[in-house]
């Protein structure tokens, strides 16, 4: 996801842009794997968006900053523990912080540049929590309205819209015990919240149902076989096994521009000049063209069977340009670690940059195909809508972000 950087200390790095043009493909395969999940992995980030949806029509201010300014104030009990779970935000950013009115909170660069609710905004709107198709712009719907309604959201809506007030309200410390990143769910939300998930009968919903019933799955190896696992509806396992494909043909053609980059990070260093002609490209990524190729003749049935265009587009890139065409394409695809110019292939802006981490995601489980990051992630999920512990929570982070 792109989002609009304006001073040093928001910026978000470019290699996280390295998609090679098919970003509609990467959503429309993690759409039709797990409809409606975004990048939710655990449910309390709904609470907050909801509350703070609900507390900026009461101020009519866009919702966007409000949900900071919310996430923020829940993060305070975890970042003063300094807890180590990937559940918590900002320990570094706000350390020392004294200003912890809605006033400081919700002010651009008080918290940090990637918050949580980023991932909320397609669950929260494919549940029924909120209209709209902006986080900035969203307005309470059905689901948050019955959530707001119920005993302990409305208490803690009452203390939440005092404190935007401007006020210290009664119950405000404990409040934020309630619902910070690290907290149980009240059971009563829980339960809404589950059933917005796997309760319906639209086929969304009824996709998610059968995976939740599998328990664990698919796995990359499971998704190897042409017939669906029990539950799974034939369509379902098409899209699965080609949204898997398609993000492992990705990833083979990334590995072809890692390995240029890599040489031509070491002629840069060299103080020679950081270009390689297609020829010294093509004998230098030789392994990793070739394994790209082989993948694409093995594995292409199954992209080509969902018939989604711009991954069958990729496909036949690779499967049909000569090697000089298909670096050329890619160089051309990426443009932002490694870039076409002049008839050579050079370094982008963004080489040699750290990827950011995938901070939506908890840990992946082999249990799981890796490739379609939101199969585990709906684990997790259903996992602790259900009263047990989230499994993405069980290993701490090993460095917090911002």
């Amino acid at each position: 996801m792109s989002w609009g950087i304006l001073a040093p200390d928001t910026l978000i790095s470019l290699r996280r842009q390295q998609n090679l043009g098919l970003a509609s493909a990467v959503r429309h395969f993690n759409d039709c794997s797990v409809p409606g999940l975004g990048g939710m992995w655990f449910p309390m980030p709904i609470l907050w968006s909801v509350l703070a949806v609900s507390i900026a029509e009461e101020l009519r201010v866009p919702a966007l900053p409000v949900g900071n300014a919310i996430e923020a104030l829940m993060m305070r009990q975890a970042t003063e523990e300094r807890l180590a779970d990937r559940r918590v935000r900002g320990i570094r950013k706000m350390q020392g912080l004294e200003d912890w009115s809605f006033k400081n909170l919700k002010r651009r660069g008080t918290y940090v540049v990637q918050p949580i609710r980023m991932a909320m905004v397609q669950p929260l709107v494919a549940l029924g929590f909120v209209r709209g198709s902006r986080y900035g712009a969203f307005t309470i719907h059905t689901a948050g309205a019955q959530m707001l309604n119920l005993p302990v959201m409305a208490n803690y809506r009452r203390i939440l819209g005092a404190w935007a007030h401007g006020g210290d309200p009664h119950g405000l410390k404990k409040m934020r015990e309630d619902l910070s990143p690290n907290a149980a769910v009240p059971p009563e939300v829980r339960k809404l919240i589950l059933a917005r998930l796997i309760g319906g009968d639209d086929p969304s919903t009824s996709r998610r149902r059968s995976l939740v019933a599998l328990g664990t799955g698919p796995s990359a190896s499971q998704l190897d076989a042409v017939e669906p696992l029990s539950g799974i509806t034939p369509d379902h396992w098409t899209d699965l096994r080609a949204g898997a494909a398609f993000m492992d043909l990705r990833n083979a053609a990334l590995a072809v521009l890692y390995r240029l980059e890599h040489r031509l990070l070491e002629l840069r260093d060299a103080n020679a000049a950081a270009v390689l002609s297609v020829d010294e490209a093509s004998n230098l990524a030789g392994e990793p063209l070739a394994a790209l190729r082989q993948y694409a003749r093995q594995q292409g049935d199954r992209i080509d069977a969902r018939a989604e265009a711009t991954s069958r587009k990729f496909l036949s890139e690779v499967r049909d340009l000569s090697i000089p065409q298909l670096l050329q394409k890619l160089a051309e695809r990426e443009g932002t670690v490694i870039r076409w110019r002049d008839g050579r292939i050079g370094l982008g802006p963004a080489a040699n940059e750290m990827s950011a981490s995938g901070e939506s995601e908890p840990v992946k489980d082999a249990e799981f195909a890796p490739q379609l990051f939101r199969l585990y992630n709906l684990h997790c999920v259903a996992t602790e809508l259900n009263g047990r512990v989230n499994p993405g929570c069980q290993d701490s982070a090993d460095e917090e972000p911002a």
